[in-house]
């Protein structure tokens, strides 16, 4: 196996521990480590592979940020939001139906 494969699966389980660390942030949601890992020494490493994954996240999270290139919107009312989702679905289920529809 060549350097680049191992950075390759690196990378993939940076981004596994991160999207995890999403999950987390979102929703609340976190893997129970206990479930997972049976050994100490196991639930001591998968417990830092995951801290890793928020520190990334946060690290993100702080150059989006600072960068200037995102900016961050206030949602005011939840109502707000809901009723974005579903437009946002809606506009999504009538652009799929459309498509099949011309499709036939």
């Amino acid at each position: 196996m060549g350097l680049g494969r191992y950075f390759h699966y690196a990378v993939d389980l940076v981004m596994i521990s991160m999207i995890l660390a999403g999950i987390k942030k979102s929703t609340g949601l976190s893997l129970q480590v206990e479930s997972l890992a049976h050994s100490s020494d196991s639930r001591s490493f998968l417990t830092k592979y995951l801290n890793f994954g928020e520190s990334c996240l946060e690290r993100i999270i702080s150059l989006c940020r600072t960068s200037g290139m995102f900016k961050q919107r206030r949602i005011e009312n939840s109502d707000d939001l809901r009723d974005a989702f579903k437009r946002g679905v809606n506009d999504l289920i009538d652009d799929t139906t459309r498509s099949s529809n011309g499709k036939r």
